[in-house]
């Protein structure tokens, strides 16, 4: 789709131009000789960039410009005028213009201007949009109302007040990310940035890079310098996700930067120190890892300060319904449907599924039904868990390591899809790297 550029200038001959300009170019153009004509083509034509004139027979083109940018903040507006000064150029900009240029518009200069606002402004976007996301998943995490809820979420207040470590252990898909962010959402930290990488699938000299950041010529391609996680982190969170599957070299490093909050960049001699607060998760049982030689031990009482358990959802088991039915009622607007509700079936294939993928797996499942689904109900065959056979409190199961019960599910899952692993990995919650790395672990690679 053309983005929508709309020229608010008194002179005629400006607006001619212009729009054959930017015509030409692919934009669609839109364009107003008064200010009250640009507000209002503004209002129902809501295009992405305005070139607006200083000056306008009706208004100030400054005053303008704030009466737009408090309409809608995400429109870029680029000045223009025949009189330019620093001093307005420099109150534009703190008025929220994306540039200042004087007349006669440079073409070549103008449209390099269009693209490169276009880029930023839509980046900008996707940012604030993910953050919303984010937000409203993190929500969708917390709406259970047990006690053993409850008492999950008072303990997060609680390690929100002070500053420690936190190791929060749970099986995948219970969320642990989000609980992560919801620390550092209501911390003292909570103005600076909350930065997180997944250790999962990551080689050595990547994750190395990227946590500790690099100087030109520090290896083949490093071509100039660049910060790492721990820069970016100063004075707020690093959120290390499957902490378990890094590699224990870089988990020394780890340590030490912790202890000594000071580091080094790969290729760098200057030592940098750093205000960083560390919250790592693990879907695996770390005190087995350090028993199995898989990780460090030193590394593992550092780290386990405060442990926050997160327990799986199956453990929830008066709270799987009411999700459920939320769940429903989310993926019911978002997708413009209605649904009266679970089919009786659907619901006791609900209350009677073991839940291996946890919240995450039951939040895609009922997105997908939503999606799918063209009746009154949501039966149980929409949902799909029959095929994936849901365990009885007294079948063997109940009576293996949750490693063997992870390794079971993941194959079952590979069986169900034919082993296509967009798609597995899409039904266990998990990206396509950590899929991966779960093959390898379990040997699954041949299933």
């Amino acid at each position: 789709m053309k983005a929508k550029v709309l020229i608010i200038d008194d002179e005629e001959s400006i607006r001619f131009g212009l729009t054959k300009l930017l015509n030409q170019a692919g934009f669609s153009v839109l364009s107003a000789g008064s200010a009250e004509e640009g507000y209002r083509v503004f209002s129902s034509q809501n295009p992405a960039i305005i070139l607006l004139d200083l000056k306008l027979p009706d208004m100030e083109g400054m005053d303008l410009l704030r009466k737009l940018k408090e309409t809608d903040d995400y429109v870029s507006i680029i000045m223009m005028t025949a009189y330019g000064t620093i001093e307005t150029a420099v109150s534009a900009l703190k008025s929220g213009a994306e540039n200042f240029l004087t007349k006669p518009i440079d073409p070549d200069g103008l449209l390099i201007q269009l693209n490169k606002t276009l880029e930023i402004k839509e980046t900008q976007r996707r940012s604030d949009y993910l953050k919303i996301q984010q937000e409203s998943k993190a929500a969708d995490y917390f709406v259970g109302k047990s006690e053993k809820f409850q008492r999950v979420n008072d303990f997060v207040q609680l390690l929100a007040r002070n500053d420690s470590t936190v190791l929060i252990l749970g099986e995948t898909g219970t969320g642990k990310g989000l609980y992560a962010r919801m620390i550092h959402n209501i911390s003292a930290r909570s103005q600076n940035n909350f930065v997180e990488i997944n250790c999962a699938g990551i080689s050595r000299e990547l994750l190395e890079s990227e946590l500790f950041g690099y100087n030109k010529g520090a290896f083949t391609g490093a071509s100039g310098n660049k910060p790492g996680l721990f820069e970016l982190a100063n004075g707020g969170t690093l959120f290390l996700d499957e902490i378990g599957e890094m590699q224990q070299d870089v988990q020394a490093k780890l340590l030490k930067v912790i202890e000594d909050k000071r580091f080094r960049r790969l290729g760098g001699v200057q030592e940098k120190v750093v205000d960083v607060r560390i919250i790592a998760a693990s879907n695996r049982d770390l005190a087995k890892e350090v028993q199995r030689k898989n990780f460090r031990e030193d590394l593992f009482y550092r780290l386990n300060v405060i442990n926050l358990r997160i327990p799986a959802l199956r453990e929830f088991k008066e709270d799987i319904l009411p999700m459920a039915e939320y769940f429903l009622q989310a993926f019911c607007q978002k997708q413009g449907k209605k649904f009266q509700g679970f089919s009786e079936a659907a619901k006791e294939s609900i209350l009677n599924y073991s839940w291996p993928g946890n919240i995450r797996e039951m939040i895609n499942l009922i997105e997908r039904s939503v999606i799918l689904s063209d009746r009154q109900y949501i039966g149980s065959s929409d949902l799909g868990l029959v095929s994936l056979k849901p365990a009885s409190p007294h079948t063997e199961i109940d009576m293996i390591s949750l490693d063997e019960m992870e390794k079971e599910h993941i194959r079952r899952v590979l069986e169900a899809t034919k082993r296509n692993l967009s798609r597995a990995s899409e039904i266990l919650g998990i990206s396509r790297a950590t899929l991966y790395s779960k093959l390898k672990r379990y040997n699954l690679n041949t299933v």
